[in-house]
């Protein structure tokens, strides 16, 4: 009965209260502005969802109803997506507050919404977008340039691990230059003429010479032979580093080849050197080739230059024979700092057709063969360098034949060499580093006698003060000082001694003008009776100009002393010679050269003057 009672006392009061009873409310917005209020995060504005209010209150001014299917949230089109969980990832838009964010941070961030003119900032994601970037556009293209060629380093600390490689240049040069040539330094004989430095690229005046006509050869242990008849000399180029007309070289494998031809043809007023001696058309070919390697480490270097002289003239004693003079240079790089040199060497050659050290009467000049090796130690250490070598030469003298169909010996002019070389550098600048070199030798002969029944073996002692220069960009070489004491076996023959001076410089004051100054000096061994030995000194000078790329211009002055100690036989030699050089193309060259040298002696019958002409072609690659 109560239950009856309650069930009818609601169902009463719900009559009285209007559309309290409705089973089903009107969809949204057709009527009640309130009905909305259970969901405030509805699809018409999902990023800007209405706050709580209560019954009757207005939605707040800065709430903007969007219509709907409009998409606000930010495109991911382009962004960069960022890795991880950043703070606040996956909270909702409405509820309960998860970041235990501070009250009074939230009324702040509100002021700044209401400053802002109600504008709420974008839902975070975890992708930003890209930043625009236009390239600028250069005004003019760069210009196109060719890849360098490859540098050869050799003897040279470029190797190291971290070491920088230098710039590219802004420009290249027209054509591949060829690669350094690094010969060892030739110190393998007491008083032996030092090795230059190499110079850049495309500067050739310090290539090794073939003989001219008059002209020493190489460093010998022989007498120099102050006439090598018919062989032709090299051209000297001092032109700048774009020069179109340098050999550019043949690659063979890791190795670069520079091969070379002359062939000439001239006159000579005295070849036989002799007082009153006669004149003779001659020919000449010279051949040569460079060899260098191309590695990052270690070197190999090879220079091999011949040459053949014929005489028209039917001259006594006959001048045709050959010359050779043939080097080989190794180095190991077995720590940045440390490196294994060796060194290979041929020579051959013959003597002045005046030294006192023939027979009379011959019917040819009897050649000689000198062959040497070289192996040391060079070790830095920071701006010390210290080097030590050790070296052996065998000089080997053929028989001399006879105009009257005989032969002499002279197998009392054969010996041994062994020398130990010491050399200590400090590199006070880059471009200064002196040093002092001693070296010690002996010699020992095959025979005990020679033919005077003197005794020959010696010792010898060399000691050098000079530098290596690199100067100012235009001066480079290395010049060096000294004293030379040989003291020999027999008690009858006198020490030989004296100053002597050894090197070469180069001095570049523009670039088609190159100035080259040059001293040797070197005790040779003699067979002339009551002398010890004979002490030759050189010191020559030569300037190139280059009045255009194409046409290069050659004066040379030189004098030289041949000193034989124990007697009274002393010879000054003198010479000069201007030439010209007219290039063709890179591969072929025309050289003209006119020279006169005249001797001046203590015995008369061994002073002489004799004039020659030369006009030679050249071929290179």
């Amino acid at each position: 009965m109560v239950r009856v009672l309650g069930a009818g006392l609601v169902l009463t009061v719900v009559g009285l209260v209007p559309g309290a009873g409705l089973a089903q409310s009107p969809p949204p917005g057709a009527g009640n502005p309130d009905d909305s209020l259970l969901a405030p995060s509805l699809e018409n504005a999902p990023n800007n969802p209405p706050p709580f209010r209560m019954p009757g209150e207005a939605a707040p001014p800065n709430y903007k109803m969007l219509p709907p299917g409009t998409v606000t949230a930010q495109s991911r089109v382009g962004a960069t997506p960022i890795y991880g969980s950043p703070s606040g990832l996956g909270e909702g838009d409405t509820g309960f507050d998860s970041t235990n964010t501070p009250h009074y941070k939230k009324r702040k961030k509100q002021a700044q919404i209401r400053a802002s003119g109600g504008v709420t900032p974008p839902a975070e994601t975890t992708f930003a977008p890209v930043p625009n970037f236009t390239p600028s556009v250069p005004s003019q293209p760069p210009p196109l340039r060719k890849p360098p060629t490859p540098e050869i380093y050799p003897k040279k600390a470029a190797q190291r691990i971290g070491a920088t490689l230098p710039p590219l240049p802004d420009a290249y040069p027209v054509s591949n230059p060829p690669p350094e040539v690094h010969p060892l330094a030739a110190a393998s004989r007491p008083g032996a003429a030092l090795a230059v430095p190499p110079p850049d690229y495309f500067d050739y005046s310090l290539r090794p010479s073939v003989a001219t006509p008059s002209s020493p050869p190489p460093p010998t242990l022989q007498p120099p032979n102050t006439f090598f008849p018919g062989t032709l000399p090299r051209q000297l180029l001092p032109i700048a580093a774009t020069d179109p007309y340098a050999a550019i070289g043949i690659r063979a494998g890791s190795f670069l080849l520079f091969p070379s031809v002359d062939l000439a043809g001239g006159y000579s007023t005295n070849p036989t050197r002799e007082t009153g001696g006669p004149g003779s058309f001659y020919v000449a070919a010279a051949p040569e080739v460079k060899v260098a390697s191309d590695w990052d480490r270690h070197s190999l270097t090879a220079d091999i230059v011949a040459s053949y002289t014929q005489y028209s003239a039917d001259l006594v004693p006959a001048l045709n024979v050959p010359f050779l003079n043939a080097k080989i240079d190794g180095r190991i790089d077995v720590t940045r700092d440390t490196q294994i040199v060796a060194e290979q060497r041929v020579i051959v050659s013959a003597d002045n057709p005046g030294s006192p050290n023939l027979q009379a009467q011959l019917a040819s000049l009897p050649p000689n063969q000198d062959i040497g090796e070289t192996l040391g130690v060079a070790q830095q250490f920071n701006r010390l360098a210290v080097t030590a070598k050790g070296t052996f030469d065998r000089a080997t003298y053929d028989p001399s034949q006879l105009t009257n169909g005989q032969s002499a010996s002279n197998s009392d002019r054969n010996f041994d060499q062994y020398a130990g070389i010491l050399r200590v550098g400090y590199e006070l600048d880059p471009g200064l580093k002196p040093f002092v070199e001693v070296q010690e030798d002996q010699r020992i002969h095959d025979q005990q006698f020679d033919r005077n029944g003197l005794q020959r073996d010696s010792t010898g002692t060399t000691a050098l003060l000079g530098s290596a220069l690199d100067l100012f960009g235009t001066l480079t070489g290395e010049m060096a000082l000294g004293y030379v004491d040989r003291n020999y076996k027999d008690p009858t023959l006198p020490a030989v001694s004296g100053f002597i001076a050894n090197g070469a410089l180069l001095w570049k004051p523009t670039g088609m003008t190159t100035y080259k100054l040059s001293a040797s000096s070197q005790v040779y061994e003699t067979v002339l009776a009551g002398a010890s030995g004979d002490l030759t000194r050189d010191i020559s000078l030569e300037a190139d100009h280059a009045f255009r790329s194409w046409l290069i211009g050659i004066g040379k002055i030189g004098y030289g002393t041949d000193d034989y100690v124990g007697q009274p036989l002393t010879d000054n030699r003198y010479f000069i010679s201007i030439g010209l050089t007219y290039i063709f193309t890179r591969e072929w060259q025309l050289h003209a050269e006119i020279r006169e040298d005249w001797q001046t002696a203590t015995e008369q019958s061994f002073s002489y003057n004799a004039t020659t002409f030369l006009l030679g072609l050249r071929w290179q690659r």
